[in-house]
């Protein structure tokens, strides 16, 4: 059975009712309706909301600038107490910042 073909519990017609993206979507080979698209960008921005968060939720900062030597984000005020920390981004990978 090749990739392309459906299983007996899960067919692309069955996704499509449950408002699923196909594999074929969700690969980005085949456009996805931008009624759909705009939908599922409302559920990731509910989902990613931090009020809807569970209790010890992992959080992405990817998008955060961190400081390495003081061990703090800079899009906030810095907390003297903590740092400086060894810098691995140093020549000798464990200069004191």
């Amino acid at each position: 059975m090749s990739d392309d073909t459906a299983t007996d519990t899960q067919t692309e017609e069955g996704d499509a009712a449950e408002g699923k993206l196909t594999k074929e979507q969700a690969l980005g080979n085949e456009e996805v309706p931008e009624e759909r698209a705009q939908e599922i960008e409302a559920e990731r921005d509910k989902r990613l909301d931090p009020d809807n968060r569970p209790d010890n939720a992992q959080i992405d900062n990817s998008d955060r600038d961190f400081d390495v030597a003081s061990g703090q984000f800079t899009d906030h005020d810095t907390d003297d107490d903590l740092g400086p920390y060894n810098d691995p981004n140093a020549e000798d990978g464990e200069s004191e910042a």
